[in-house]
């Protein structure tokens, strides 16, 4: 429920929090009442953890707890945040460390928070959005180490920045950014053995790891903080508009917007990164890869927009052709942004959408 003032502004809300998940500080937002009817402790008191554990005693299962309405942080609006490189680096290896903490409580059975990410996220994200240039900033971190993290950030990079091409509000953006982030938190419940083999999994294998989805939906819509869509999300990322997908095998519309949006972030970042399994491609071939998916796999206008907007990006970088050739980008058609108009180093032009450069292909880019 939510407490507004006469003005009708939310002030703050109550929320219902499970005694195991309380902490010092929480303040009560309504009366506990004892089996005989007796309050055992009157609203507006701040729990300390003594008292946590004496209504545990009492077999107290839940509380209602008093939360004060969190302004949600502006991707939107303008803001006089410079683009700081060092910044930049700094916040993306912090966000590294806080996902690495987070896959050990994970596996502790500890209840995930969402201050621990909400800040250096905030400010990650305020830096991208800033440069406003996604291929510059994830050219930066490509060397970073421990893909299991640093896979999860870029998602979140990629999927808010995705969002915001879309035209989501800041309270979607924001609630987008956190499922996106924890899109792959499931595979924390994975076996390592299984997680990390390098070869391909056997079909037992797969199944086990299928069901990662389900396992991040359980930890998530547990967080307090975060809307039921957040978990959503991350439950349906790898479900597919013609039903192939999984867990739960939707279709079309039957999938949440926020995972639809993720799935195209997760596929073009899993195929732009060295995995234990597989070599990365250029960023050409992926968008090329999920440009084939759409009307099968893929909404075919969430990917319309991605691919229309991150192309941009690509006018003036070197590239490295599948002919050994280097060239520069100089045009981009707005119907077929993965094949483009080159510029090679002896002066000639090749222009990849004619049929005697079909098999011509962009293999790297060298810059952005």
């Amino acid at each position: 429920m939510n407490r507004v003032t006469e003005g009708g502004v939310i002030m703050e809300r109550i929320i219902k929090v499970p005694v195991e998940m309380l902490e010092p500080g929480m303040i009560l937002g309504e009366d506990i009442d004892h089996f005989f009817g007796n309050i055992l402790l009157k609203k507006g008191h701040v729990l300390d953890q003594h008292l946590i554990d004496k209504l545990a005693e009492f077999h107290v299962e839940y509380v209602y707890i008093k939360k004060a309405m969190e302004e949600e942080y502006s991707y939107t609006s303008p803001n006089n945040v410079m683009f700081d490189e060092m910044a930049y680096i700094n916040y993306y290896e912090e966000a590294i460390k806080i996902m690495s903490q987070i896959s050990h409580d994970i596996r502790l059975g500890k209840t995930l928070k969402i201050r621990t990410v909400r800040n250096v996220i905030h400010r990650l994200l305020e830096q991208a959005f800033a440069k406003n240039n996604i291929l510059y900033c994830l050219n930066l971190i490509k060397n970073f180490d421990d893909y299991t993290y640093t896979h999860s950030i870029n998602v979140c990079l990629l999927a808010t920045t995705l969002g915001k091409w879309l035209g989501l509000c800041d309270k979607d953006l924001n609630q987008l950014a956190y499922s996106a982030l924890f899109h792959d938190i499931g595979k924390y419940k994975i076996p390592p053995e299984i997680l990390n083999k390098p070869g391909k999994l056997t079909p037992e294998e797969y199944e086990i790891m299928k069901q990662h989805p389900a396992y991040g939906y359980e930890i998530v819509k547990n967080i307090i903080g975060i809307s039921p869509d957040v978990a959503y999300g991350v439950l349906m990322h790898h479900e597919k508009i013609n039903g192939t997908g999984y867990p739960l095998g939707l279709v079309g519309n039957q999938i949440h917007f926020f995972a639809k949006i993720i799935s195209i972030a997760d596929i073009y970042d899993a195929l732009t990164s060295d995995r234990v399994y597989h070599r990365k491609i250029s960023p050409f071939q992926a968008a090329e890869r999920i440009s084939r998916e759409s009307y099968s796999n893929i909404d075919p206008d969430i990917s319309s927009t991605f691919l229309n907007n991150i192309s941009t990006f690509y006018i003036g970088c070197t590239v490295v052709l599948n002919t050994n050739e280097k060239g520069k980008i100089i045009y981009l058609y707005p119907n077929k942004p993965t094949r483009p108009l080159i510029e090679l180093e002896n002066g000639e032009y090749i222009d990849l959408t004619k049929d005697e450069y079909l098999d011509v292909m962009i293999e790297d880019l060298l810059s952005s």
